[in-house]
Formats: structure tokens, sequence, C-alpha cells
């Protein structure tokens, strides 16, 4: 008899990560199928105006700030700077990793918007406007892509100096997009939710997939390696028989 591969130890993170991603996405089917009942709840209405309420010197403007560096063009002059820099560093292995989690939040944004958005056609609650609100596609973006800026410099442990700037910056970035986009009336809060509960969906498997990547080069594979340890033992005993 061959020896006995214990899967719990193999597949404990791999499940509570995919268990993590299930309860985010339960949390969006039900967001939406109470905003399709209701499109504008009171609980959202009375968050919607204590954060437009908030009278702070200098916060209108800087919510402005924060919107203008997670928009799309932003993220567009990131992604071009970013790819070209990694290319002028010879890091092609890194730079296509860059391109890939690009398109994965440009395609999972436009599926949120002919999906989520036409199921739940609501507009802005103040600018208005024949496209839906629901889920903020601008919260979406910018958690996606501060999200992973922030998992680079810790997976790759890069020194303090740099992580600790990178990191913190964008978390500030992705706590402060939301309120910014509430208060400026461009979302109400529940859109705001579902683009910080879908974005949070989507860099689950972004992380699994580049980690993935860099130790063995497939971008695809969906289990990190080494949480096969026993079972690359196993077949190793095996073959030495």
């Amino acid at each position: 008899m061959g020896p006995s591969i214990n899967f719990r130890q193999c597949f404990t993170l791999m499940g509570l990560w995919l268990l993590l991603a299930v309860i985010l996405a339960a949390l969006v089917a039900l967001l939406t199928a109470a905003v399709i009942a209701n499109p504008v709840p009171s609980q959202d209405l009375a968050t919607l105006n204590w954060i437009r309420d908030w009278d702070v010197p200098g916060l209108s403007a800087f919510f402005t700030v924060v919107s203008l560096l997670t928009s799309l063009k932003a993220g567009l002059v990131y992604g071009v700077v970013g790819l070209t820099g990694l290319l002028i560093a010879r890091q092609q292995k890194t730079a296509l990793a860059f391109v890939v989690v690009g398109a994965a939040a440009a395609a999972a944004s436009f599926l949120g918007d002919y999906t989520l958005g036409d199921l739940v056609d609501r507009s802005q609650p103040v600018a208005g406007g024949a496209v839906s609100s629901y889920p903020s596609g601008h919260v979406f973006g910018g958690t996606v892509f501060f999200g992973f800026l922030a998992f680079f410099p810790i997976q790759h442990r890069l020194e303090r100096r740099i992580l600790i700037p990178v990191v913190m910056l964008s978390v500030l970035l992705i706590v402060a997009v939301g309120p910014a986009r509430i208060h400026q009336g461009s979302h109400w809060p529940s859109d705001v939710a579902a683009g910080y509960l879908l974005a949070g969906i989507l860099l689950l498997f972004l992380f699994l997939l580049y980690r993935r990547y860099i130790e063995t080069g497939f971008g695809l594979g969906l289990v990190y390696s080494r949480f096969f340890a026993a079972v690359k033992r196993a077949r190793s005993r095996n073959a030495a028989r």
C-alpha cells in the first residue's frame, strides 16, 4: 500500500480562499437582489445624505484628487508607464503578468456593466444620466489596481522604504475612493459596496494566479504548487521504487 496523502493539508489554504470568494459572491447576489427589489432603500439614502453632509475643509478637493487617481484614464497611464518601465528593465515575465491583470480587470468591469448594470437599472443619485450606476466601476477598477499594487511589493519582499509607502498609498486610495464617489454624488452607497465586493473576488483569484505564475511561469493555474508538497513527495517515493 502506497503512502497516504493528507488532502486536508494540500487544500486548506486553497479551500479557505475559494470559500471567501464564494461568500463575497453571495453578498453581491444578495445586495443586487435587494437593490432590484428597492432601487432606493432608506439605508442607501440615509448613508448618502450623511456622507454628502461631511463639511471638512479640503475634503472635497481631496476626494476630487482621489477620483482622478483612481479613474480609468489614470489607470491607462499607470499601465503604459508601468509596462514600459518593466520592459526597459527586461522584466518580461512581470510585464506579462501586468498585462494579464489589466486585461482581467477591464474584462470584469465590462461584464459587470453589461450584466449587473443592465439588471439593476438606476441612475446616479445626483448627476443622473442614462448609464446605470450599479455597480461602481470606478470603485471596482481602483480597488483592483491598487489592491494588486499593494500585494506586489509584499509578494516580492521589497525593501521597507519601497514597500511601506506603496502599501500605505494604495490602502489610502482604496479606502477613500468609495466615500469620494458617494460624496460627489456619482454613486449610491450600495453601488460602492458592490464595487468593493466584486473587486475583492477578482483580487482573490489574481493573487493566486500571480503566485502560481511567478513560481512556474504558468499563469492559469489556480493552485500554488507548494500546497501539493504531500502529493509530490508521494510521487517521488513511488517513482524511486
